[in-house]
């Protein structure tokens, strides 16, 4: 099984020597992955709690977003300055929000890192649900699933050769020229980076198995993502003749780094707290359940302090990169 990073991206404290050593480190290590999210505001009085706080207060009551969002490297630029520094280790986006991008300029970006990192580049896209966001970028907040599934299909387009054309019921662009084309190829021997689809609902597994390369939803306990992958699977063979699919599966940890005394509440109520020991039986299970991939999310962990909190974590992990690899 893989394994890999949300890379220091969110905090005060996502500094240079943060991102650089701990990239550098985890790629001489061994891991396989580091990741990146997706925000750009920070509104002082938000119209709508974060998904976490709606599921616990109830919608109507607002909070303000978690403290990690109030600093946060910008997502792509992050990962072309990772892998310009990197050898090995893949590079991805757990997640992009489709919302806050347009498919040919997307394609383009992704399609330079991937160029420059030769081939290491994961795209993962969601949904989102900060309306704020999607009204500074203009894209109505309505009928979100359709179009992302368009946008999408978009996307592959402006990857495919040239000359290339789109035009969907969200979006288009003109016959034309569009590159660089990515390293990395689809399942169908196309010029592609693989699409992961952070989707749940009837819906969004049915996107998942139509457009997707890989499934990649967050906090799940391992048990119900390979119920949850098996209804994925069942759908790509029956309806879209496809092989199936894998599940890339991120998690919350709450490690007790050194120096850490005491674990408090967290926002995200991670399974995967304390010390490596403690966080085995986790790895050991998602391991079993067929996962192909763990990406450990330390992002909102708030008993960290400062830049050696993210440097220290490769080497705490340790342990679990050795059984993941086992």
């Amino acid at each position: 099984m893989k394994i890999g990073f949300n890379m220091p991206q969110l905090t005060n404290f996502a500094s240079q020597k943060a991102v650089h050593e701990f990239a550098t480190i985890a790629d001489k290590m061994g891991y396989d992955s580091l990741w990146v999210q997706d925000h750009f505001l920070y509104p002082e009085n938000p119209v709508q709690s974060h998904p976490v706080h709606q599921h616990k207060l109830g919608k109507d009551k607002i909070v303000q977003w978690p403290d990690a969002y109030s600093s946060m490297l910008a997502p792509l630029e992050a990962l072309a300055y990772v892998a310009g520094i990197t050898k090995n280790i893949r590079l991805g986006t757990s997640i992009l929000v489709f919302g806050y991008h347009r498919p040919v300029t997307l394609a383009k970006q992704v399609a330079t890192i991937d160029v420059l990192s030769n081939g290491r580049f994961d795209l993962g896209l969601g949904l989102g649900w900060a309306t704020e966001e999607f009204a500074h970028m203009d894209t109505p907040f309505g009928k979100r699933g359709e179009r992302c599934s368009d946008f999408i299909r978009a996307l592959r387009a402006a990857w495919d050769e040239n000359p290339t054309a789109y035009d969907g019921p969200f979006y288009n662009f003109p016959k034309g020229q569009t590159s660089p084309k990515p390293v990395q190829r689809d399942w169908n021997g196309k010029s592609a980076v693989p699409v992961l689809g952070a989707f749940l609902n009837d819906q969004g597994f049915d996107r998942v198995a139509e457009l997707c390369d890989k499934w990649h939803p967050a906090g799940h306990p391992p048990e119900l993502a390979a119920m949850r992958l098996a209804q994925i699977n069942k759908i790509a063979e029956e309806k879209y003749k496809r092989e199936p699919l894998k599940c890339v599966m991120r998690v919350f940890a709450a490690p007790m780094l050194p120096g850490i005394k005491q674990i408090g509440e967290q926002l995200m109520q991670p399974n995967w707290v304390g010390t490596a020991d403690d966080m085995m039986p986790h790895l050991k299970a998602a391991k079993a359940a067929g996962m192909d991939e763990i990406v450990i999310d330390c992002s909102f962990f708030h008993e960290m302090r400062g830049d050696e909190d993210w440097i220290s974590q490769p080497e705490f992990f340790r342990p679990l990169l050795e059984e993941a690899k086992s």
